[in-house]
């Protein structure tokens, strides 16, 4: 009895100081800071939600595995508010000394980029337009504005749409796009423009815009471009004003968590998760994956695989690596990273089915 005592103890013991050595070696490893900036409140909470937990969703993946580093999240709440975006960065990256930096949307991530250019931090973004991945050590990870206004002016004609309306929100990404579906639908030839205005961030009464739009003729399909709650809030007085919905858009119906007023509407989304990447992840947090949230995980995804490639994890080392990942499959589908630092994707055609983005087949 004894015996088998005093052996119990003896592996007890072994095992103890194991588990203790495993814990020493975890902890002597170099950790790497990692920090984000993201819209936690506000009208956009729920893509910053989105956004912070598929960041964290890429970083429990690594977790999971033996790695060379140790990672930590810090994430900040900015309210997609410029002001919070600018403390948030500065806090991060003079106190908090973070070597990688994630924002969503051109907004926050031009914004960010002054920082993180400067002091030489990887920025890695999800945002329209090419200018956030301006600069050595700035990726951006969103399909770009060619893919979709190509693939919207194609349904347009396909569907046998022979004029449109513009709604279009005064901010970077959303007047960029805008500007160039207007010049591909006119040269074209086949769909006129006969209303177009251009709304300030806050807008809420769209009734006077609509009415005003139409006066000299109803377009066959209005177009939004602008952030949550414009294209929810346009539906509702189109239908007021009008007496249907005849609207479409580039993303911004997925960028609304309840999409009742766009049932039965079709629209062009940016690749922004794959239906198997969507499975897992409402299976670990009882939510969908909104924009740009399958975008950052995988931007942390190759920060991270690039960090566990180098020598010493430096941020020369890893850009380097970053620019030459290639072509391959991730949470967004398939992507190619361009000498730009620029994750290139395809949109495909959505349409809302019982408040869900399905993909429409050709």
């Amino acid at each position: 009895m004894k015996k088998w005592l005093l052996s119990l103890c003896m592996i007890l013991a072994l095992t103890a100081c194991d588990n203790k050595k495993e814990t020493a070696q975890a902890n002597s490893k170099p950790v790497i800071k990692i920090g984000a900036s993201l819209p936690l409140t506000g009208n956009l909470s729920y893509m910053g939600i989105s956004a912070q937990r598929a960041l964290q969703f890429a970083l429990d993946k690594w977790n999971a595995k033996d790695t060379k580093y140790k990672y930590e999240l810090l994430v900040e709440d900015d309210s997609f508010d410029t002001k919070r975006t600018m403390m948030n960065t500065s806090k991060l990256v003079y106190q908090d000394k973070v070597k990688a930096f994630f924002t969503i949307l051109a907004t926050s991530a031009n914004v960010a980029s002054t920082i993180t250019k400067k002091e030489k931090v990887i920025h890695m973004t999800s945002s329209y337009g090419s200018q956030p991945a301006d600069g050595y050590y700035n990726f951006n990870n969103m399909t770009q504005y060619d893919s979709p206004t190509d693939l919207i002016l194609k349904e347009l004609k396909r569907r046998g749409i022979k004029s449109i309306g513009l709604l279009v929100s005064n901010n970077i990404g959303s007047f960029e796009q805008s500007e160039l579906l207007e010049k591909k639908i006119k040269e074209d030839g086949t769909i006129k423009v006969i209303g177009k205005h251009v709304y300030n961030p806050g807008t809420i009464e769209f009734r006077m815009i609509i009415q005003k739009m139409i006066e000299n003729g109803e377009p066959d399909i209005f177009y939004i471009d602008g952030l949550t709650p414009d294209a929810t809030l346009v539906a509702k007085y189109l239908k007021e004003v009008t007496g249907k919905v005849n609207l479409t858009t580039i993303n911004d119906f997925i960028e609304t968590p309840k999409r009742a007023e766009f049932e039965g509407l079709w629209f062009v989304e940016s690749a922004s998760g794959t239906d198997e990447f969507n499975k897992q992840f409402v299976a670990k947090f009882g939510e969908p994956v909104f924009l740009c949230g399958a975008n950052l995980y995988d931007n942390l995804d190759l920060y991270i695989e690039a960090c566990e490639k180098s020598e010493h994890c430096e941020n020369d080392e890893v850009v380097e690596l970053l620019l030459n990942v290639g072509s391959r499959e991730g949470a967004i589908g398939k992507y190619t990273m361009d000498s730009e630092g620029i994750i290139q994707s395809e949109a495909n055609i959505k349409e809302i089915k019982n408040g869900k983005a399905i993909k429409v087949e050709e």
